[in-house]
Order: C-alpha cells, then structure tokens, then sequence
C-alpha cells in the first residue's frame, strides 16, 4: 500500500510564476473574457514567445496590456 503523502508540504513555486499567478488572479475578476485569434508571422510570434518566456510573463497578459493601451477604457 503507498505511503500517505497527506501533509507534505507542494513544491515552491518560482518568484515569477508566483507573481503572475496573483497577477492572474487579480485581474480574473474584471468580467467576461472572450478568445482572440490572429495570425502573425512565424518570426513575430518566436520573438513574443521567447521573450514572455525570458521574463516569465504569459502571452495573454503581454497582448492584454499592449491592446489596454492602445485601446484605453476612457477612450482616449
């Protein structure tokens, strides 16, 4: 029979994914969300990919930023 594992502390979760983590959940609750396709070329897309993953940072929030500001709440 296997040893219980009740009680054994998870795995520390790096200081980055630990920060977009939070971040994830902060920002979770601000409502409905709706899926984004795009094509981009191949070269854009290695270059967005390595660079999140170089700043431990999820394509997601970096997308959500760029079109936050470009395409601000209050219009302007």
């Amino acid at each position: 029979m296997p040893a219980n594992k009740w009680g054994t502390r998870p795995a520390r979760i790096p200081r980055g994914k630990a920060v977009a983590l939070d971040a994830f959940v902060r920002d979770s609750n601000k409502g409905k969300t709706k899926r984004l396709n795009a094509e981009i070329p191949a070269a854009l897309h290695a270059r967005v990919k390595s660079g999140c993953a170089l700043e431990e940072r999820d394509i997601t929030q970096v997308v959500i930023e760029l079109l936050e500001k470009r395409f601000p709440a209050d219009g302007g």
